[in-house]
């Protein structure tokens, strides 16, 4: 029996490690809000998260399903034992940055209205300047990040994403722990610039020059990225938009409570997106050989994982939600029931395996993109009722309910499409396959 557990770790240990690390940049992320939740109060800790989940979002925009159409192509080098060509990395590069020079022109034609609206005319100098800097330091990140993932280069590839950046503004915090949130806010801009920087060195380090060297074709790389980056959008724009709508129709001060609430039930997600991220270039390998009985194996093995490594924490923490954010603040601890909430959400999201991922990695990236764009309308249209009438808990309430709906869309999908069962980790072949 030991030995067999032993085998199974091995076999898995990529991905334990990738999810260690990302659990890590959960970690210091919440000792981050500890900090400011305790010195600052939730006003501040509400302006702190509406400017960094904006600038956060904005890289999305810039680059969000670009990643993943990376994973998918740069892979294909690494497939045949061979070095993508430097080029083809440049070209990438110079395509993101024209995207960011774009995004920050339209971002400033609405400076006023950021601050008025989401930011309460914040006293933060130069806010949206900050924002738009975190915007391009993650867009980098994510991009390298990404690359480097594409070259079975997981734990490294994760530490850059998720781990630099808290952990150098985690540092700057203990050594000033009555540092400014302006402070605070340019600290988190510094540590996104030196991980882009290492991101981008080592990116740079695994491409090569040479006439053997992979040449990674644009357009299909590109063609590729636009349904997933309706996916990538339509599904990271719901903890953006359901923070910026806690800011507009409620206040700043409860946006502080949700961010919070938010950050601990997001500890769920991010252990099952370190795994699916490994995952992820499997599957492609898997369907560049055709081999779908080997998807669902994998599907299944992804699904089983995150099910032991989210289900007992979750419910800890849903027991213990109170005395949990007690922690941060007796402010925050008479909301529990909002992280019960969200926490519930996200075990039966888990629970329904990487239901995308699959279909996006087996070419069905505009059935992704569908799903995807129906539950971002359902959430545009009723986060702000919700919010408005019921108040914070109907937002909570609607969110999850429309994240676990989507998911369960997507599982069925996969199904129909492809053949593979990805609870049973079998494959049904396909009449007209």
């Amino acid at each position: 029996m030991l030995r067999k557990l032993v085998a199974y770790l091995k076999a898995h240990l990529d991905s334990l490690l990738s999810i260690s690390v990302r659990i890590g940049g959960v970690g210091l992320g919440f000792l981050i809000t500890l900090f400011i939740g305790r010195q600052l109060g939730p006003e501040a800790l509400g302006q702190y998260g509406i400017i960094t989940q904006s600038g956060m979002f904005l890289s999305l925009i810039a680059v969000g399903g670009l990643d993943l159409s990376i994973v998918r192509s740069f892979s294909e080098a690494h497939a045949a034992k061979r070095l993508p060509k430097t080029v083809s990395l440049i070209k990438v590069l110079v395509g993101v940055a024209a995207v960011l020079m774009a995004l920050s022109f339209a971002t400033y034609l609405f400076e006023d209205l950021i601050k008025e609206e989401l930011l309460e005319n914040s006293a933060v100098p130069f806010a949206v300047g900050i924002l738009l800097l975190i915007a391009i330091t993650r867009s980098l990140t994510r991009l390298t990040s990404n690359l480097l993932r594409s070259q079975n280069i997981f734990v490294f590839s994760g530490m850059i994403e998720v781990l630099i950046i808290p952990a150098i503004t985690l540092v700057f915090l203990l050594s000033q722990p009555n540092g400014a949130l302006v402070e605070i806010l340019w600290v988190t801009v510094a540590g996104g610039f030196f991980a882009a920087l290492v991101g981008t060195f080592w990116s740079f380090a695994k491409t090569s020059s040479s006439s053997d060297a992979v040449d990674i074709p644009m357009r299909p790389l590109v063609k590729r990225a636009v349904p997933l980056w309706g996916v990538a959008v339509s599904k990271n724009m719901s903890d953006w938009y359901s923070l910026a709508v806690v800011a507009a129709v409620l206040s700043l001060y409860e946006t502080g409570i949700f961010r919070v609430a938010m950050q601990i039930a997001s500890a769920l997600p991010v252990i099952t997106v370190g795994l699916f991220s490994v995952f992820a270039s499997k599957f492609s390998v898997a369907h560049t050989r055709n081999d779908f009985p080997e998807i669902a194996r994998l599907a299944r093995s992804a699904t089983v994982l995150s099910i032991v490594l989210v289900v007992p924490p979750g419910l800890f923490a849903i027991v213990f939600a109170e005395p949990i954010l007690g922690i941060v603040g007796p402010e925050f601890a008479n909301e529990q029931r909002i992280l019960q909430v969200l926490l519930i959400g996200q075990i039966l999201y888990v629970c329904t395996g990487p239901s995308g991922l699959v279909l996006a990695m087996t070419g069905n990236e505009k059935v992704n993109l569908v799903l995807t764009v129906a539950s971002l309308v359902a959430l545009l249209v009723l986060l702000p009722l919700a919010a408005e009438h019921v108040g914070l808990m109907g937002l909570v309430l609607v969110m999850s309910a429309i994240l676990v709906i989507r998911n369960i869309a997507s599982l069925l999908a996969v199904r129909r499409l492809t053949g593979v069962s990805i609870l049973t980790g079998r494959y049904h072949p396909l009449r007209n396959r």
